[in-house]
């Protein structure tokens, strides 16, 4: 009796041995299990982990760019405004210095004939081909702007010339100036040039230009002569 007690406890143990070492065993491969999951999620998470700061960063610099882009585009326009607003005062001050033709007729009458002007037209209604040309129809309200343009710009070329040409008879009268007070004043200097205002013996030491016989200045005086017949006739 007590010989099956001891077998029947001794087999008892040896199946709850063999369960534990059962358990022990699953409990192994789903530690692992779970150890492998771990480390792939681990993985998996550094992974996302460094996209998200990579594009971070990138967002972070491409933010930086648009700042820059934004301040620069807001101080453009800010010089667009104050440029505008000096193109206005410009126009404020040419106004007031405008003759009166040119308030009541600002644009000039074109030089081209009927026919030619017509052509123009006909050739502005064309669609443009060349890109330059295309570019120019973005601008075509500024037309008249750059006709009062270029009618100042001709005015201050014609202006630029005729001062040249003022400077030129400047420097000459200057220069005959010169002569003429180098000409009044004694001086070694004076005394030792060509003068023609100095005259010793009835001679100058200047070379002065030939003058012809037939001139008034140097022509002889005709003595009238009467014959005494004549008198006779007239007073008797």
């Amino acid at each position: 009796m007590q010989m099956k007690k001891i077998q029947k406890l001794q087999d008892s143990i040896a199946l709850v041995r063999s369960r534990l070492a059962s358990n022990a065993r699953e409990s192994e491969k789903q530690n692992r299990r779970l150890q492998e999951e771990k480390e792939a999620i681990q993985g998996h998470f550094h992974t996302i982990k460094t996209q998200m700061n990579r594009a971070r960063a990138c967002e972070r610099g491409q933010l930086a760019k648009l700042t820059l882009h934004s301040n620069a585009a807001i101080k453009k326009l800010q010089q667009l405004i104050e440029k505008g607003d000096y193109v206005l005062r410009l126009t404020e001050m040419c106004r007031k210095l405008e003759t009166e033709e040119e308030k009541v007729l600002p644009f000039y009458s074109s030089s081209l004939s009927a026919e030619e002007q017509s052509q123009e037209q006909a050739a502005a209604m064309e669609p443009p081909t060349e890109q330059l040309a295309q570019a120019m129809q973005d601008y075509t309200a500024l037309e008249r702007f750059w006709q009062r343009y270029n009618k100042a710009l001709l005015e201050q070329l014609a202006l630029e010339r005729e001062k040249a040409v003022l400077a030129q008879e400047n420097a000459q009268l200057r220069q005959l100036l010169k002569q003429y007070l180098d000409g009044i004043s004694v001086s070694d200097d004076t005394l030792g040039q060509l003068n023609p205002l100095f005259i010793v013996n009835q001679r100058t030491n200047a070379r002065l230009p030939a003058v012809p016989l037939s001139e008034g200045r140097v022509a002889r005086h005709a003595h009238t002569v009467i014959e005494a017949a004549h008198i006779v006739q007239h007073t008797i």
